[in-house]
C-alpha cells in the first residue's frame, strides 16, 4: 500500500487541517487485503495535526458508507460510518525499536503516514458484525436457501451434532 506522507516538520504549532477524499486510500487496501469492501458512498477524512516535540498529535475523524456482505445471508449491507479519533504518536528514543507508529524521520523532517492511518481508523469503525438488516434469518444450514426469501423445505435441524452423544441420555432422580 503506497503512504500518504505528511510531513509534520512544516506545520506551524497550533496545526494544521487536511481532508482526504481520494477513495484509493480505502479501495486499494481492502482490495489488497481481500476484504470485501465497496464504497456506497464516498468516503472523506479531516486530520487535525498537531505537532509535538518528537512527534504528533492527530485528530481526526472519517466518514462515509461502505458495503459489505451481510454475515448470516452474504447479501450487500450498507454500513454509515461517523467515526472521530485521537491519536498521539511519537518517534521511539534512539536505540529503540520503531514498532507501532506512523511517523518516520527523514532528511526532511519527521512524516506521517496518513494514508496507513486512515486504513486502521477504518478497519476500526467496521461494525465486528454485519446484517443486511437486524431481523436477517440468514441461509439454511443444509440446503444453503436464503431464509430472508422463503424458508426451505429441509427437515429441521436435529440439534448440534457434537452433542449426539448425549441425546439419548436419561437422568433418573433419587
Amino acid at each position: 500500500m503506497a503512504g500518504a506522507w505528511l510531513p509534520v516538520t512544516d506545520i506551524p504549532a497550533e496545526g494544521r487541517e487536511f481532508s482526504f477524499a481520494d477513495q484509493s486510500l480505502w479501495t486499494g487496501p481492502a482490495h489488497e487485503h481481500g476484504l470485501s469492501l465497496e464504497v456506497a458512498e464516498p468516503l472523506s477524512a479531516t486530520l487535525v495535526v498537531i505537532p509535538q516535540k518528537r512527534g504528533a498529535y492527530i485528530k481526526g475523524r472519517l466518514a462515509g458508507v461502505v458495503g459489505m456482505p451481510c454475515d448470516r445471508c452474504a447479501a450487500a449491507a450498507r454500513v454509515t460510518l461517523d467515526h472521530e479519533f485521537e491519536y498521539v504518536d511519537e518517534l521511539p528514543a534512539p536505540g529503540e525499536a520503531a514498532e507501532d507508529t506512523w511517523l518516520r524521520e527523514t532528511k526532511a523532517g519527521l512524516e506521517l503516514d496518513a494514508a496507513g492511518l486512515l486504513w486502521e481508523q477504518l478497519m476500526l469503525a467496521l461494525p465486528t458484525h454485519v446484517l443486511c438488516k437486524p431481523d436477517c434469518k440468514g441461509l439454511c444450514a443444509v440446503c444453503g436457501a436464503d431464509l430472508n426469501v422463503a424458508p426451505c423445505a429441509c427437515a429441521p435441524a436435529g440439534g448440534d451434532p457434537r452433542m449426539a452423544a448425549l441425546r439419548g441420555l436419561k437422568i433418573e432422580k433419587k
